[in-house]
This record gives C-alpha cells, sequence and structure tokens, in this order.
C-alpha cells in the first residue's frame, strides 16, 4: 500500500509538472501583440504562485478545521526554497545551461548531508549507495551535447548554483523536521512555507522596484490570454506542490528530492521510448546507474518495513503492570515477576468495581 501511495504521489508530481514546464514556456515566449514585449518579471511570476499556493493551502486547511501552528517555525524553509529557485535563475546568466542542469541534477547530495549532519539522522550504506549512483546517473544521461569547452561559466555563477544547492539541502530536511515537531498536514506545511516564500519575494520586489511593471504588463487588456496563462501555469505549480509536501511527510526528504530529482530523467526517457531517439552508450550507463540506485532505495524501504512488522508481531499484547514494566526489555525474568505481581495484586480498577458492588 504505501509503494502504491509513492507512486501516485510520484506521478502526481510528474504530471502536474511536466504540465507546469509546457504552460511556463508559453509564457516566457508570449509576444504582446501591440508593442512586441515580452514578459520578464520573474519575481512577479513566483509572487503569484507562493500567493496562490498559499490561498489554496489555507482554503484547505480552514475547510478542513486544522488548528493553526506557531508561523515563525516555518520562516527558514519559506524562505530557503524560494531563495534556491532565485539562485538557479540568476546562475543562468552567468553559467551554461547544460551545468545548470547538471549541477540541479546532484540535489540529493546536500539534502542527505544536511539530514545527517544537522539534524543527526542515521543514514544506512544502501542509501548512500542509491544517492551516489543516482546522482552519478542522472549526470552521465544529460552530458550529452555538453562540451566544457564551449562553455564559459564565471566563478559568480558556480558560486550561485553551489548556494541554490546548499538551500535545496536545508529546504527538505528542515521541513522533515517540522513535521516530527508538529506534525502538520500536508497543506499546514504548505500554506506556511508559501506565506513566508511570499513575504520573502514581496521584499525582493520593493527593493527592486520590479513590481508595478510586472503587474501592469499582466493587467493590460490586449494581454489577456498572458495572464490565462499564468494563472493556469500557477495552479498546476499548486496541485504540484500539493503532491510534493504529501510525499515529503509520508516518505522523508530524501525519497522527495529523488522523485523530484529523477522527473526530467523520465520525461526524456519516455521520449525515448515513444520517439524512438537514439542514446549513446555513455547516457545507457547513466539509465543504468539510475535503476540500479532507484531498486536499492525500494529494497531498503521493504527492509525497513518488513523490520518495523517483525517488531510489532512479536511485541507483547498485553500492557506491563508498573511493577514488571522496567523489566520488559531485561529478560524475561522481569516480565515474569511482572505477571505474577499483576495477578497477586487486583488492580485499581476491580477495587473500585468492588466498591461499587458493595455498594
Amino acid at each position: 500500500m504505501a509503494l502504491l501511495r509513492l507512486l501516485g504521489c510520484s506521478a502526481g508530481i510528474y504530471v502536474c509538472y511536466i504540465t507546469y514546464g509546457i504552460l511556463q514556456e508559453g509564457v516566457y515566449k508570449y509576444t504582446s501583440p501591440v508593442t512586441g514585449e515580452r514578459f520578464s518579471s520573474t519575481l512577479t511570476l513566483l509572487l503569484i504562485q507562493a500567493v496562490l499556493n498559499y490561498i489554496c493551502a489555507t482554503t484547505i486547511c480552514w475547510w478542513q478545521g486544522m488548528k493553526p501552528l506557531p508561523a515563525t517555525a516555518f520562516a527558514l524553509p519559506g524562505c530557503t526554497f524560494i531563495a534556491a529557485m532565485l539562485c538557479s535563475n540568476e546562475a543562468l546568466k552567468y553559467v551554461s545551461y547544460p551545468t545548470q542542469v547538471l549541477a540541479k541534477s546532484c540535489k540529493l547530495v546536500p539534502v542527505l548531508l544536511v539530514n545527517v549532519l544537522v539534524y543527526s539522522r542515521t543514514a544506512t550504506f544502501l542509501q548512500y549507495v542509491h544517492v551516489a549512483l543516482v546522482t552519478a546517473g542522472i549526470v552521465l544521461f544529460r552530458l550529452k551535447n555538453t562540451d566544457a569547452a564551449q562553455e564559459h561559466n564565471s566563478l559568480y555563477g558556480i558560486g550561485l548554483l553551489l548556494l541554490s544547492l546548499l538551500l535545496d539541502g536545508v529546504t527538505g530536511p528542515t521541513q522533515q523536521h517540522l513535521k516530527e515537531r508538529y506534525s502538520p498536514s500536508p497543506f499546514q506545511l504548505m500554506r506556511y512555507c508559501n506565506l513566508w516564500g511570499s513575504l520573502l519575494i514581496i521584499a525582493l520586489l520593493v527593493a527592486s522596484g520590479e513590481f508595478l511593471s510586472g503587474v501592469m504588463f499582466l493587467l493590460q487588456p490586449e494581454h489577456a490570454p498572458l495572464l490565462s496563462r499564468v494563472v493556469l501555469f500557477s495552479l498546476a505549480g499548486a496541485a504540484g506542490q500539493a503532491f510534493i509536501y504529501t510525499t515529503l511527510l509520508e516518505f522523508g526528504a530524501l525519497t522527495l528530492t529523488t522523485v523530484t530529482t529523477t522527473r526530467k530523467f523520465f520525461t526524456i526517457l519516455f521520449s525515448v521510448v515513444l520517439y524512438g531517439h537514439v542514446l549513446s552508450a555513455v547516457q545507457w550507463a547513466g539509465v543504468a546507474l539510475v535503476f540500479v540506485g532507484l531498486s536499492l532505495d525500494v529494497v531498503e524501504k521493504k527492509r525497513n518495513r518488513d523490520t518495523m512488522s517483525g517488531m510489532d508481531k512479536v511485541r507483547p499484547t498485553a500492557p506491563a503492570s508498573a511493577t514488571g514494566g522496567d523489566g520488559g526489555d531485561g529478560g524475561d525474568g522481569g516480565g515474569a515477576n511482572g505477571s505474577k505481581a499483576a495477578s497477586a495484586s487486583p488492580s485499581p480498577a476491580s477495587n473500585a468495581s468492588g466498591k461499587e458492588k458493595a455498594m
């Protein structure tokens, strides 16, 4: 059942963000029929998405009667996920697109490191191998048409990409930490993260003076087709975020990053199957590494579930008494003594029952 839920969430992420990508391309390729201008205010677009995500999540939280959580606790992941997007987009001005794509393919590495080093979560050997294989496989798969001699990558651009990866590494594990502390629903997490993301974008828009020009461009009557594309694009993103936060809370940050990182990989692979594109030997090696890495992740999760299931089966069904509770893990002697003590002395409930009968 858990595997089916993971496959369902993964399919939802793939469908929503493939649609999102198609609509996003339509937004940036739109040309004004009057002036010939194109929409270029990325910050305005991000703000519209974040505000719409917040409204959708807040509406669902209100409809389901969820209690509010301390909003300030979600400030860090709310700001880091927006900042990671901004750094990645800004880096494109200074590095080639293939360099950016290859860098973002390595997101699993910082997520694993932050989980282990910052939040002291234990990673198994198979998890390290899984991260290494999937990352190496995606890098190999995307190396086609990347000629290092023809690329001009500045140190500033590389620095932005590294900062983007660091912020990605902080976002998922921090959200997972908040899940363990506050037990938010997917929509509560979506609500508060987008609240802080919106506030950060507003501050950046005010500082840059970009807000009015972006909004005025969208609200011009002749740009009504563009506005409808932006709304559809943002709705697709909101649906995708719902699947993302569900995956995060149910399966963890590392699994979520695996799903989002491999999305473009599987999109290209489906295209290869459907349209008969030819892959190089290096790319097929990358495909093999990704599938081996994903298989190891499935094996690891199944082993963990089997271990937990086995523990549930051997766990005693009757609760230990106060007398023998401390000896339950210490050996059979403590448990036996506890059982004898429990049978020898009447419980408070039975005493109360006797009093009621006497009365």
